[in-house]
Parts: C-alpha cells; structure tokens; sequence
C-alpha cells in the first residue's frame, strides 16, 4: 500500500533531505467577460524549485517534513511570443504597460499525516500572500495516484514592473489555486527517493487593474501543465534562456541556483 504522505514527498521533491526538484509551470492567462469568448492575455513561463527537509520535533508524527519553495517566471506575448512591453486590451482598446517577470519566494510550508488519514498542511509562509486553507487529496487514477492540493489565500497579482504588492499595501484579494500531481503508481511501489511526476494547475484571481477592463465585470484565471525536472534540465530552452537573462544571479553556468537566504 502507498502511504501518501510518503508518495507526496518523492513525487514533489524527494525523500532525501536537502535534495531539490525544478518544476516547470507552463500556462495560459485568461479573463473572461460575458458575452465573449475568453481572451487570451498572455502565456506563463515558470521555474518553481521545491525542497524537503525531515521535521524533527518529537510533537509531530513521524514522516513529517518542510516544503520550502522558491519561484522565478515570466509571462510572453500571446502574439508575437516574446516579453511584452505592452499589452492591448482587444475588447476596451486599452494600451496598457504589461508585466513581464515576477518573483516569490522564499516560502514554504510544512505536511503531515492527518489525525483521520490523509495529509495536513501547516506552518505555511509566502511573500506576499496569506493562506486561509488548503486541503490535500489523493485518489488512484488508472494506474497512476493522483494528489490534488486546493489552496485558498489572500494575495495580489503581479505589477506590470514584476512587483508583488506586499498584503500591507491593501491590495490583495480572494484566489484559489489547484495543484494536482499525477506519478505512476509502479514506481511509487518502488524504493527511488524521487518520482517522475507531472501534472496540471489552475489559479483564479480578481483580474488586475492594470488589465485595462475599467469597471466591467472580469473573470481572471491561469491555466496550464506542470512537469517535474532534475535543475540542470531546461524543459523550454527557449524560457530557460530568457529567465537567465532575467534573473541571472539565480543560476550557476546551466544549474538553476535558489538562494534560499
């Protein structure tokens, strides 16, 4: 039987202490307006780093252990595919200043096993957001097990200069975002301290203001894939290159480098 709390170390990161794993997030921004087709904004480029470390404190049960995180990415122009500069409105006409990059992290959060079963989370911190809830799920899907984790925060989007405005600022609202990771049930069984693993994610939010939609009633979402690398390996050459551009002092030669600090 694969014990889930077990399954989500190895498939997000690893079983072994101080290990890390790169995540790519690839997405698609959407807002939404009744009586008109979604409208693409822009495409979502991003590198999450995930750690795990052992808890040691005699209070918690056994097996559990601290998630630190850490996230670089970029958003691309929807038509012409590269970092935007502007972005015009197709339904108001508005020219707006786009935002380009953005940055979180470090954050973290810690798991354990539930009292009823299942996985707990606690003792989360992120720049920039507050979480109100989560709620950790597992279920077998053909012959992979899949973990959905639906969280619930207070926080803002990022500004068209790639700042999060701080939760102090008055700014932040209600989002939800689901992850749902998928790995192979086989190796799983097996005793590799880290999994292949994939999967998908959505995020919902106010739409930002910087948007252009004045006062219409806007529907503002991220959709997209997520797929779990070693640090060296650039799943999208062509993002990994542009977020060494961006971001240089967070890689060493072509090893993505988190500074945890």
């Amino acid at each position: 039987m694969i014990d889930p709390l077990d399954a989500y170390r190895r498939m997000l990161a690893s079983a072994e202490d101080g290990s890390e794993s790169a995540w790519w997030y690839l997405g698609t921004t959407i807002a939404s307006v009744d009586g008109h087709p979604d409208i693409i904004v822009n495409h979502v480029e991003t590198v999450m780093v995930y750690g795990a470390q052992t808890l040691t404190d005699v209070s918690l049960p056994e097996g559990g252990f601290r998630i630190p995180w850490w996230e670089i990415g970029l958003f691309r122009d929807a038509i012409t595919g590269e970092l935007p500069d502007i972005w015009t409105n197709p339904l108001t006409g508005a020219v707006v200043k786009a935002s380009r990059q953005f940055e979180e992290g470090p954050s973290g959060y810690s798991l354990r096993a539930a009292p009823g079963g299942g996985i707990e989370m606690f003792d989360a911190v992120q720049a920039f957001a507050v979480l109100d809830s989560a709620v950790i799920e597992t279920r077998t899907v053909g012959d992979k097990l899949c973990i959905t984790q639906t969280e619930h925060k207070t926080r803002s989007f990022p500004d068209p200069d790639g700042r999060i405005p701080d939760i102090s600022e008055g700014k932040a609202v209600k989002s939800r975002t689901v992850l749902q990771f998928l790995s192979n049930r086989v190796d799983l069984a097996g005793d590799a301290a880290s999994v292949a693993s994939s999967g998908m994610y959505s995020f919902e939010i106010a739409a930002p203001a910087w948007l252009g939609f004045g006062d219409m009633p806007v529907r503002f979402a991220v959709r997209g894939l997520m797929h779990k690398t070693d640090m060296h390996h650039a799943l999208n050459p062509r993002g990994w290159a542009d977020l060494k551009q961006l971001y240089p002092h967070y890689f060493d030669g072509d090893v993505i480098l988190p500074r945890w600090g």
